[in-house]
């Protein structure tokens, strides 16, 4: 949620929600053996409201309790990345298993690299979303990130939806006839963000290998 919390966990506290994410992870998904691999939470445009606030509580200790990794959905231009760290931080969350997704629909370098220093991970992760930030940029970025040696925090990928059932069909025709999407897709990342970045000298297979493998493991992994 970005704010507005269903009447079930807006009365119930952080403990009780933390449990139902507990038992997601050690016992099964809604009666299932199928278990969760890691906990979400999220902030937005509202910032860090209390109810907001109260979810990366939750989040946070189950991750304590259990040791699953969190992805933190974040709002670069609400500036809402350090504060969710802080937040986690508090709760004593290892930050090296945390993940603060879309940072990078921000060229602020800066931004970034404050939060990689606190030791999480970062997403450039919604690239072909040029509505947020275009593709041009988000590499700028990433080579800058790269060449500051920061591969070792960085994740890169597409954010891509196989379907979008939650606005308006008409809505989703809308945005693709503007050309919202024309190069978002499930290869993007291979056919125009690596070509790039080994072209501007900071992509090998060392790289590649960290980025896209070694990051996502010990992440998921620990």
């Amino acid at each position: 949620t970005y704010d507005y919390l269903p009447h079930y966990f807006d009365f119930r506290d952080e403990d009780a929600i933390a449990e139902l994410y507990i038992h997601d992870i050690e016992v099964g998904i809604q009666g299932t053996d199928a278990k969760a691999a890691f906990i979400k939470c999220a902030a937005d445009e509202p910032g860090m409201t209390d109810n907001v606030v109260k979810l990366h509580r939750a989040a946070a200790r189950a991750s304590v309790s259990t040791g699953a990794p969190i992805m933190a959905h974040s709002r670069p231009a609400s500036g809402t990345g350090p504060a969710q760290v802080e937040v986690l931080r508090e709760e004593g969350v290892d930050l090296g298993r945390v993940q603060i997704a879309h940072c990078g629909d921000t060229d602020d370098v800066d931004y970034i690299e404050g939060l990689i220093s606190s030791g999480v991970y970062v997403g450039l992760d919604r690239y072909g979303l040029d509505m947020y930030l275009p593709t041009e940029r988000r590499n700028a970025t990433a080579v800058e990130l790269l060449r500051r040696g920061h591969a070792e925090r960085i994740m890169i990928s597409q954010d891509h939806c196989a379907t979008i059932d939650w606005v308006p069909p008409e809505l989703v025709e809308q945005m693709a006839s503007a050309g919202a999407f024309d190069e978002w897709s499930m290869t993007m990342i291979f056919d125009k963000v690596l070509p790039v970045l080994r072209e501007e000298g900071v992509w090998d297979d060392g790289v590649e290998e960290q980025i896209l493998e070694a990051n996502p493991r010990d992440w998921l992994a620990g």
